[in-house]
């Protein structure tokens, strides 16, 4: 302790002062001496009544000693621990200490629990035990330690520093220790040699160091010799992580068989043959023989440590994987992480264990144990573990990961993730969940683009579920970087995951906070995805505020070319073709985009769609305005608007054929070509009625085959589509709903243009072909009526009377809850109604 404090009489030297002044002190008994006695007591007692009386007056409720923080270092001084501590701790946290004072309570419970360790038996108790001490002494060390403490202070923080594993903050503090206190030097050399070389991980500069504190420590001349075979076995590891390997065993051939350390040594060499055996050299099998039984030798040997055998234990394992010996090595990892638990062999040999399950294609086996391993790895407060650093315990574990995301076992992937923190970065562990949970859902998403439709739904529901599981992770993960340069990143990541899955509320509560934080050359994008789950959510109107934005206040952005495309979806939500037109055209003519790019692929098809809706939109006009009179009779403004209509129909063939020609391998392509076929077939209809309208025969011939070229243009098409869909679903067993609807559609589209075509034969055919592969379904009453028009129109009232009694049969045997909404009549009744009045015309 301080040499300016004043030091306790130690007991040996008190008693020999006790004996030096007895003599003079215990003399012969006078006469009356009993009286004399007693009235020298009675005098004693009355003075201490009077004197007390005056103290409890002028001081009340005082002891004759007041205890002050000092009072605390003397207790120390003193060996009175009890007292020190209470004392101490009564002033913790008393921050009305004058700042000299300061330091002086986390000095003396430091203090106290650097010699309490003495009490306890168990390694980890004395940890734990040194740990307190270190943290007090490193806050006294902070407040600048009790004025002449600060040397003993330092020693003491050092070595419980060492003591708790705390290598690497331990030896800046040895360092300085080392010139102030020469009487600890040997402790230090051989605490600096050991830190260095448990800090080292994979530094090849403090291995150096290591080893020139190791050597200094050997040049000691007092050293027993099992200090100096402990310390040249320490020379000799250091020495073989230097991969100095003929070093290393000169070092160990010093270590006499009859050493404690003996056992230790043969360990060493073990990895020194294990080393050389890595090289793969042309002795490498009989190296990794030698490595093997050398290993076994120390780990069956009974007299020695358990560190040893801990150590030879993991070796053994190691070196019996590098012979190619898989299942001996599962079985000797597995033995030593379930015996050794908690160690760092224990841990290494989790790890390897993980990896060789992994290879046996055990996976759950070995996610069990890559659990148990990652929570005992998590147990220290710093990781140090001489086989293995924390690097290459993330490499482990990452390709762990790795393998169950190419096997495409997510679970697996996502508990080893979640198992990472500690010793990981809880952020880490969060965002490799994350990045799990989005590929499984992508994952899912291909797998329900090759699955029959019912079990595609239920895939994509999955999928779904998995990207709002990592939206809600990437959620916890932005909160734990807030004040990092990542937060908005880990926002706009969960944004997205909530759009992948539906959930479009949290992606846009994702999306305001994002805009809050995010720069403003990055706001463009959350504009665009804001208004993309406003869409979905059915608010077009606020979607467009959003768009607008973008467009005129990042008009040189990339993005506003999504922007247009989505002002086009929104508008047409909102019923604004035009609009919604213009915006489309934008992209296509804009000049920068170009045709390669995704957005102007999907600009032109929705451009066809827009167009060939236009035209729907203009004919139905026209419909109301009379077009379907007798051509003389139908009123200008009908033509107006069927010409309109013929307009917007040829502008969608040309944008829809274009399409389907630059990407014929875009799923868009089937509707495309379905719609190009119905404007085709739809653009007769104003050429035949003008050919009515007109009596010059150069016209009525122009006008016929206007009427012709456009209905065997459609019915071209409409036979591709029947025999593409139809093989598809020979083959597959079932259609997507759309293409479904398109194969039945185009059946009927056929038997439409036939017959507007006049070819009566090949109407009926189209038609029965239809009624047949529909006939449990009300839409196949609508074939049965066309074919009975298509035998009235040729005479044969026989024929159509047959085919509108089938009807009736087909119409009596479809179920009560049949939907006719798709049909010209709404219920059964109507039906019935209107095939007993079709055959009461015949």
């Amino acid at each position: 302790m301080s040499q300016n404090k004043k030091k306790q009489i130690p007991q040996p030297m008190a008693d020999e002062v006790k004996e030096d002044i007895a003599p003079e002190a215990e003399v012969a008994p006078k006469k009356g001496w009993l009286s004399m006695r007693l009235r020298l007591v009675i005098v004693g007692v009355l003075l201490s009544c009077v004197l007390g009386g005056v103290a409890y007056v002028l001081t009340p409720q005082a002891s004759s000693r007041r205890e002050t923080i000092y009072t605390a270092l003397e207790k120390l001084e003193e060996g009175d621990y009890g007292d020190a501590r209470r004392i101490a701790e009564s002033y913790v946290g008393n921050y009305q200490l004058p700042e000299p004072e300061q330091a002086i309570p986390p000095y003396v419970l430091g203090s106290i629990a650097y010699h309490d360790s003495d009490q306890f038996w168990s390694d980890q108790d004395k940890q734990r035990i040194f740990m307190i001490a270190a943290r007090y002494l490193r806050q006294s060390s902070d407040l600048g330690y009790p004025e002449g403490y600060a040397t003993e202070g330092n020693y003491m923080l050092g070595r419980s520093l060492v003591l708790s594993k705390q290598y690497g903050k331990s030896i800046p503090v040895l360092l300085k220790t080392y010139e102030a206190a020469p009487q600890y030097r040997r402790e230090i050399e051989d605490m600096l040699a050991s830190a260095y070389l448990a800090d080292a991980a994979s530094s090849d500069q403090q291995l150096s160091d290591a080893l020139t504190w190791a050597d200094k420590y050997l040049e000691v001349k007092l050293l027993s010799p099992q200090q100096r075979d402990a310390a040249m076995l320490r020379r000799a590891k250091i020495l073989l992580r230097l991969h100095r390997l003929d070093d290393a065993v000169a070092a160990i051939t010093e270590i006499a068989k009859t050493s404690p350390v003996y056992i230790d040594s043969l360990i060493v060499l073990g990895e020194v043959d294990l080393a050389r055996a890595k090289i793969d050299g042309p002795d490498r099998e009989k190296e990794l023989s030698a490595a093997i039984d050398l290993l076994r030798q120390a780990a069956d040997n009974q007299l020695v440590g358990t560190d040893s055998t801990r150590a030879s234990s993991y070796l053994l394992a190691v070196a019996l994987d590098e012979a190619g010996e898989k299942q001996a090595a599962l079985s000797q990892a597995s033995r030593t992480r379930k015996i050794y638990f908690r160690t760092p062999e224990g841990i290494a040999a989790g790890v390897l264990e993980g990896r060789l399950l992994r290879d046996a294609g055990r996976y759950a086996e070995s996610v069990d144990v890559y659990r148990r391993t990652l929570q005992d790895a998590a147990l220290e407060p710093e990781f140090r573990n001489p086989y293995l650093t924390i690097e290459q315990l993330r490499i482990g574990v990452t390709a762990a990961i790795e393998q169950f995301l190419e096997k495409k076992q997510f679970q697996n992937a996502v508990e080893i993730a979640q198992a990472l923190t500690p010793p990981f970065p809880h952020d880490q562990s969060l965002q490799t969940e994350g990045d799990i949970l989005v590929r499984w859902g992508e994952t899912i998403l291909e797998q329900a683009k090759v699955a029959k439709l019912a079990e595609a739904d239920l895939l994509r529901k999955e999928a779904r579920e998995r990207f709002r599981s990592a939206g809600r992770i990437y959620e916890r993960l932005a909160a734990e970087r807030f004040s990092s340069r990542s937060y908005t990143e880990e926002l706009w990541k969960s944004a997205d995951a909530y759009i992948d899955g539906q959930d479009y509320t949290k992606a846009i509560d994702m999306l305001d906070m994002y805009s809050q934080y995010e720069e403003r050359s990055r706001q463009p994008r959350a504009l665009v995805a804001k208004s993309r789950a406003l869409i979905s959510l059915d608010r077009a109107d606020d979607a467009l505020d959003l768009i607008h934005e973008c467009l005129d206040f990042y008009p040189r952005d990339p993005v506003i070319y999504d922007a247009r495309l989505l002002a086009s979806e929104a508008y047409l939500e909102m019923g604004d073709v035009t609009l919604a037109e213009e915006m489309l055209q934008a992209n296509l003519n804009d000049g920068r985009l170009e045709p390669q790019s995704t957005e102007w692929q999907n600009s032109l098809f929705a451009l066809g769609r827009v167009l060939h809706l236009e035209g729907e939109m203009f004919e139905a006009q026209a419909r109301v305005k009379g077009i379907l009179e007798d051509s003389a009779a139908v009123p200008r403004e009908a033509f107006e608007l069927l010409e309109k209509s013929n307009s917007s129909y040829s502008m969608a063939i040309k944008n829809l054929k274009m399409a389907v020609r630059r990407y014929p391998d875009d799923p868009q392509t089937v509707m495309a070509r379905y719609l190009a076929a119905e404007c085709h077939r739809r653009s007769s209809m104003l050429p035949r009625k003008r050919f009515r309208l007109v009596d010059i025969e150069t016209q009525r011939v122009r006008f016929d085959k206007e009427v012709k070229d456009n209905l065997e243009a459609a019915l071209e098409i409409y036979a591709s589509l029947v025999d593409e869909l139809t093989e598809e679903f020979e083959t597959r067993g079932e259609l997507h709903p759309v293409n479904a609807d398109i194969l039945r559609n185009s059946y009927f589209a056929q038997g439409a243009a036939y017959f507007d075509l006049q070819q009566f034969p090949e109407a009926i055919d189209a038609y029965s072909t239809a009624s047949n592969r529909y006939q449990n379904d009300p839409i196949a009453l609508e074939a049965f009526s066309q074919i009975a028009n298509c035998y009235r129109l040729m005479n044969q009232p026989i024929e159509a009377k047959g085919t509108l009694e089938q009807a009736k049969i087909v119409l009596d045997r479809l179920p009560e809850d049949a939907d006719y909404g798709e049909t010209s009549h709404d219920s059964a009744n109507d039906w019935r109604n209107f095939i007993d009045w079709l055959i009461s015309t015949l």
